[in-house]
């Protein structure tokens, strides 16, 4: 046999290892950012939008108030029809007019704390920022919308439909202050605590509207109570209670307790 074994040199080479492919890379945003420009930024590049010059402007400013008031006006209409009737129109109303008060009223605190924490931007870049912050909040919240219109429409329960809709805000709220905390940063904030005690503010300020506004959820016979009380004290007594619907049966005289009687005259959910 004159078979020879095969060389090294006779063997094909192996194939060079296949480079990874590159990352894909978003354009840059454009020098004057219109809505969709902004609606996309804060979602996929809220980092890159942070440190935009164009995001610090009026019309920046007017652009996220605009994303801000439509998305919760979506996200109001939404909560409206636990309950249908007025609260079709008033709880859109009430919640885009409230979050518009809350950055209001929350915005000089924000001036002073962002100052206290090193910020060295202008008053019209931290009303942009502010005006960012909340719509992206508002955009977050269209995102839970159609899964809080499924329960709305299947439950009947003003504490489920509560959680529900005050854990979708604290989700959004968690992200809104990352955006802002990361704008901060880029113009010069060296210190946490400053911006911690903001968010805690505009937090409490927000869940307190909740109640000064009610109803939101339920029927009432009045647009606004004028009864004061503390967001948690309304929270726990309203928790157990039920939407009165046409279909839910009479309760007879006989078997309605005092105690029943008396959350029932006092709660502006349950008044026809």
């Amino acid at each position: 046999m004159n078979d020879t074994p095969h060389s090294s040199a006779d063997s094909p080479p192996p194939d060079p290892a296949t480079p990874p492919p590159a990352p894909r890379t978003l354009p840059p945003l454009p020098e004057i950012p219109n809505i969709r420009d902004l609606f996309e930024a804060l979602l996929r590049r809220p980092a890159e939008l942070a440190s935009h010059q164009a995001s610090g402007g009026t019309r920046a400013l007017r652009n996220f108030a605009l994303l801000a008031l439509v998305s919760m006006l979506v996200f109001g209409f939404v909560l409206g029809t636990f309950s249908y009737g007025a609260q079709l129109w008033a709880a859109p109303l009430k919640i885009g007019a409230g979050l518009l008060f809350a950055g209001i009223i929350c915005f000089p605190s924000l001036y002073i704390f962002s100052s206290l924490a090193g910020c060295q931007a202008s008053a019209t870049r931290l009303a942009a920022t502010l005006g960012g912050m909340l719509a992206l909040a508002g955009l977050l919240l269209l995102g839970f919308a159609p899964a809080i219109w499924i329960f709305a429409q299947g439950t009947s329960s003003f504490g489920f439909m509560g959680s529900l809709a005050v854990g979708a805000w604290l989700i959004a709220l968690t992200f809104a202050f990352r955006f802002i905390t990361t704008v901060l940063k880029e113009h010069g904030t060296t210190q946490k605590s400053p911006m911690t005690i903001w968010s805690i503010i505009f937090l409490l300020v927000t869940l307190q509207l909740t109640t000064s506004l009610r109803p939101i959820l339920g029927q009432s016979d009045k647009f606004l109570t004028n009864e004061k009380k503390f967001f948690l004290e309304h929270w726990s007594e309203t928790f157990t209670e039920s939407l009165v619907t046409k279909e839910t049966p009479p309760t007879t005289t006989s078997n309605r307790s005092p105690e029943r009687e008396t959350s029932s005259a006092e709660n502006p959910y349950l008044r026809k």
